[in-house]
């Protein structure tokens, strides 16, 4: 559905009435499909590829992880396998798995962070709201890997050694089905009954970074780096500036703002 910021925010809050009952995921373009990020690469076309994954793949990477972390995993423990899943997974390895956030804010950000505030390429982000609570009782939940049914399971691992899936609130899906959206929408007996699309104007960046500024949910709250202090001091800039203006435009405003600064300090004494 088409919404405003305040609009989502109105609409939200009711949904945060129950605690974790629902998920939330943002996505720069509103046109892209809900897709793990392994199925996004066309190299599970059927059940036998996505076994492979499992047997060859994982502990292919599992070895040089382990040098680097000095930590032992037993991939054949179901919990392990999810925790190793979700570190892979947030350290830009692809998985079965699709990122989710408890906060409905934090997911606003992930929306709204990878538009090119001054040449924005897609005209709406879309923010996603899915009751996995419904989901779970409604389901079968597997973590059977080998499964042969489609499914989309709800996955909660530990936040042990990932410090990025606590500061984002993250929790994910795990699933075998390339499009998750079209299964899950397949599964409604109603619309919005476990899946809600929010389509939000990408010109609207700016007072959405503003507010979650104020909120402190920022690139440096989400994934603390000397990267992430130069990303949020360039997200506080944007979130000033008008969305789209051409380079010209761009030069005579940071002028402007030079010589208001120069007038709020005076002159120079001799």
């Amino acid at each position: 559905m088409d919404i405003s910021w305040q609009e989502y925010k109105v609409e939200v809050s009711g949904q945060l009435e129950r605690p974790r009952a629902v998920i939330y995921r943002g996505q720069v373009n509103s046109d892209w499909e809900l897709s793990s990020t392994i199925h996004r690469t066309g190299q599970l076309p059927s059940h036998s590829d996505f076994l492979i994954y499992f047997e060859s793949i994982l502990p292919f990477v599992q070895e040089p992880v382990e040098a680097w972390d000095g930590l032992r995993r037993n991939l054949s423990d179901p919990a392990q396998l999810a925790e190793f899943l979700a570190f892979l997974q947030h350290h830009g390895f692809p998985t079965p798995l699709l990122d989710w956030t408890f906060s409905p804010y934090i997911a606003a950000y992930f929306a709204f962070e990878g538009v090119n505030h001054f040449a924005p390429q897609y005209e709406k982000v879309a923010i996603y709201s899915f009751n996995q609570q419904e989901w779970s009782k409604t389901f079968k939940q597997t973590y059977d890997w080998k499964e042969k049914e489609g499914h989309v399971t709800f996955l909660n691992p530990t936040y042990r050694g990932n410090p990025k899936q606590m500061l984002q609130q993250g929790t994910f899906m795990f699933t075998n089905r390339v499009n998750i959206e079209e299964h899950i929408l397949h599964n409604e007996k109603y619309e919005g009954q476990f899946l809600n699309k929010y389509e939000i104007s990408v010109k609207e960046r700016g007072r959405v970074f503003k507010e979650l500024n104020a909120m402190n949910i920022t690139a440096l709250q989400l994934n603390p780096s000397m990267e992430s202090v130069c990303k949020k001091s360039y997200e506080e800039i944007c979130a000033n500036l008008q969305m789209g203006l051409s380079p010209k435009e761009f030069k005579a405003l940071l002028e402007s703002l030079s010589a208001i600064k120069t007038n709020k300090q005076g002159p120079e004494k001799g």
